[in-house]
C-alpha cells in the first residue's frame, strides 16, 4: 500500500524527549501513565488520500450542527495505542505475550522490563505491527529469573536506544500477582498530561459538508496530522478525509479546531470510518510513501 502525504514541506515534525523544555523526563511520564485511569484506545494508519476540499481552523466555539436533516455526534478521543502483556517462560527464560492495536503500522518497538530498586532492564525481542497496527507476538528474554512484583513493562517508539525511538508509548503499571494472568498497557502521554480529547463530527446533506471540531490535551506542542479513515481504530485503513493539520498550543492542546470538508455526496456510514491524530504533522509522517517513527497515532475514536 502507498502513503502519501498532504501537507506543505517545511513543517517541523513535532517531536518529544527528554530535556525539552515544558515536557517531563520519559521516567516521569512512564509513572504518570502507570497511574492513571487509563483508556483502552485505538490507532490508525494513513494511505491513498481522500476527497480534497478541508480547511482547519481554530475557533473559540465549536461548530453548530448544520440544519436540514444533518446528523450529528460527539465522540470521545482515546489514547493509543491500547492492549495486554502476560508473562511466561521458555528453555528458562523470561517471556512476555503481547496482544497490542493502535501501533504505526508496519512498525517495530523496543520492548523492556525495568525491574524495580535496581537499574536493571531486561530486554525483549522487538514487538513488530503488522499492516493494520496490530501486533501479537511472544517475545524472549536471556533473563533467568522470575518476574520481580513491582516491575513494569516498556513499549517504546521504536527500536534504537537513544533519542526518540527510545521514547515510551505504552507501559503496564507496576506489575504484581500471577505472571501470566494479563497486565493492561496504558498509553504514555507526549509529555503534558494525560492524552484526552473529544470529536464532534456534523454532516449537512443539503449543503455536502461534514464539518468536524476537535479538543485534546496532552499532546507534544506543534502540528499533528488529523485525518478520517476508512476502518476502525483496531484494524486501520486508508484515508478518506484529511482534515489538515491541528495544531497543540505550547501546553499541548487543541481548543476547539474546526475542520470543514466539502463535496460530502453521503452520510455518516452506520461504522467503517474513524478518527485519528498523529504524533508529528502531515510533512514529517511520511517518508518515500512509508510511515516514520512520527507517525506513531495519539488519539482515535472509531464513528458510529
Amino acid at each position: 500500500m502507498t502513503f502519501i502525504p498532504n501537507a506543505p514541506r517545511g513543517a517541523r515534525a513535532a517531536t518529544t524527549g527528554p530535556g525539552r523544555p515544558g515536557t517531563m523526563s520519559w521516567r516521569h511520564r512512564v509513572r504518570h501513565a502507570a497511574a492513571a485511569s487509563g483508556a483502552l484506545a485505538a490507532a490508525v494508519m494513513l494511505a491513498l488520500p481522500g476527497p480534497a476540499g478541508a480547511s482547519t481552523t481554530n475557533a473559540a466555539a465549536g461548530a453548530a450542527a448544520p440544519r436540514g436533516g444533518s446528523s450529528l455526534q460527539v465522540l470521545r478521543l482515546r489514547p493509543m495505542p491500547y492492549g495486554a502483556v502476560s508473562f511466561g517462560r521458555r528453555h528458562g527464560r523470561l517471556t512476555v505475550r503481547a496482544a497490542v492495536s493502535g501501533l504505526t503500522p508496519g512498525s517495530s518497538h523496543g520492548v523492556s522490563l525495568l525491574l524495580p530498586g535496581r537499574l536493571r532492564v531486561i530486554q525483549f525481542g522487538p514487538l513488530t505491527a503488522n499492516s493494520v497496527g496490530q501486533a501479537g507476538a511472544t517475545l524472549r528474554s536471556s533473563y533467568p529469573g522470575r518476574l520481580v512484583p513491582g516491575s513494569r513493562l516498556v513499549i517504546r517508539m521504536g527500536t534504537g536506544h537513544r533519542g526518540v525511538a527510545a521514547e515510551p508509548i505504552a507501559v503496564t503499571g507496576r506489575l504484581a500477582g500471577p505472571a501470566r494472568r494479563p497486565h493492561r498497557l496504558l498509553a504514555v502521554d507526549a509529555g503534558q498530561g494525560p492524552l484526552r480529547g473529544r470529536a464532534t463530527i456534523a454532516y449537512s446533506p443539503s449543503r455536502h459538508t461534514l464539518t468536524v471540531t476537535v479538543t485534546a490535551a496532552g499532546l507534544t506542542p506543534g502540528p499533528h496530522a488529523a485525518h478520517i479513515h476508512l476502518g476502525s481504530c483496531s484494524s486501520q485503513g486508508p484515508v478518506k478525509y484529511m482534515l489538515g493539520d491541528l495544531v497543540a498550543n505550547r501546553h499541548g492542546r487543541i481548543t476547539r479546531a474546526v475542520a470543514l470538508i466539502s463535496n460530502v455526496t453521503s452520510p455518516i456510514p452506520a461504522s467503517g470510518w474513524y478518527i485519528n491524530i498523529h504524533q508529528g504533522s502531515s510533512a514529517t509522517i511520511l517518508d518515500n510513501g512509508q510511515p516514520t517513527i512520527f507517525f506513531r497515532p495519539l488519539l482515535c475514536t472509531d464513528i458510529h
